[in-house]
């Protein structure tokens, strides 16, 4: 039995600084509100906080963006914002990152996740968003800038990853894949619910099996169901392979094969804020360096060894990951995983 190596995993991360990605989808602005009880109100016998501390991060697509940046890649990121202040920090946070930013700005608000904390702890969080799907003109224009992209600049892949705010649209998605398809670009998806049938001819999707199994309706009673699962949807989607995490771990579909990678974490910390899109970007960034799907998935859950649950959407660095290649545990957990079951 073939078995995977620290040697084999620290070769692939020394490859991935400057591959070149594109990321399209659902972009968001994290904000967080660090406050202190005050007193209680008169008026309705409620705490009264004050706010003490305030932070902006890149939030949904904007996040996976600023990891692949983070951990060495290149990118050129393409989608929607508001005609609004939320609008403005998030174009210049991203900037700032030296992020290749190609924006259209729609009449709709960015979406805005407001989290309140008190001693590291989050005790609520607000939302204003439109989620409705895009007008047709909107699409249109990101599809002419994608074009762009792809047209004056050598990428490596391309990464789709959807939020259900209306930024990913079946158009969208169609002509993303005949772009990539083209030029020969992988193209890995992250779908949510909504669209998530109409990932269709990417090369790699990657999601949890909720998302999953709300999109098709399918109920998972064992693991025999999950494996007719996860081969109905590599039929369905017509990819390569499939990828989901799940309460134990992550599950690989490819061909008739059912391989499950455990996570490097306790269960609790795979709830800590931008962790989906910081697996993706070392996800994408090994696969746009040769690494095969079992070697880029490995490398893309040893992000849950960094995970923590502090009031911050998390960022990774290369410098993370190769430290985690150097805990005994994590690679003795390495080592049994198989390459093929």
């Amino acid at each position: 039995m073939s078995t995977l190596s620290r040697d084999k995993l620290k070769d692939i991360l020394d490859r991935i600084k400057g591959k070149r990605v594109l990321v399209v989808g659902d972009l968001m602005l994290d904000h967080y509100l660090e406050t202190r009880v005050k007193r209680l109100s008169r008026e309705h016998l409620i705490p009264v906080h004050n706010t003490i501390n305030e932070r902006y991060f890149a939030g949904g697509a904007a996040n996976l963006a600023v990891n692949i940046a983070s951990l060495g890649g290149k990118v050129s990121l393409v989608g929607v914002v508001g005609n609004d202040n939320e609008g403005y920090i998030l174009r210049d946070i991203l900037i700032n990152k030296g992020i290749d930013v190609n924006l259209v700005t729609a009449e709709r608000p960015t979406p805005l996740k407001s989290r309140y904390h008190t001693a590291g702890t989050i005790y609520f969080r607000v939302d204003r968003e439109v989620t409705d799907d895009l007008d047709r003109s909107i699409t249109i224009r990101l599809i002419s800038m994608i074009e762009n992209v792809l047209n004056n600049s050598a990428v490596d892949c391309v990464c789709v990853s959807d939020y259900d705010k209306g930024g990913v649209t079946p158009l969208l998605l169609k002509n993303i894949v005949m772009f990539a398809r083209n030029k020969g670009i992988i193209i890995i998806g992250q779908p949510k619910v909504k669209h998530y049938l109409d990932f269709i001819d990417f090369d790699y999707i990657k999601s949890t099996l909720v998302e999953a199994t709300i999109s098709t309706g399918i109920s998972i009673m064992n693991e025999s169901s999950l494996h007719n699962l996860g081969i109905h949807l590599l039929s369905r989607l017509n990819c390569k392979a499939l990828l989901l995490s799940r309460s134990r771990g992550l599950t690989i579909f490819k061909d008739n094969n059912m391989i499950n990678i455990p996570f490097f974490a306790p269960r609790e910390y795979m709830s800590a804020i931008g962790i989906r899109d910081a697996s993706l970007a070392l996800f994408a960034l090994a696969l746009a360096s040769r690494a095969d799907i079992v070697e880029a998935s490995v490398l893309s859950n040893l992000i849950t060894s960094y995970a923590t649950i502090k009031p911050e959407t998390m960022v990774v660095s290369i410098n993370d990951i190769e430290k985690a290649l150097y805990n005994k545990d994590i690679v003795e957990s390495i080592s049994q995983i198989p390459l093929y079951k």
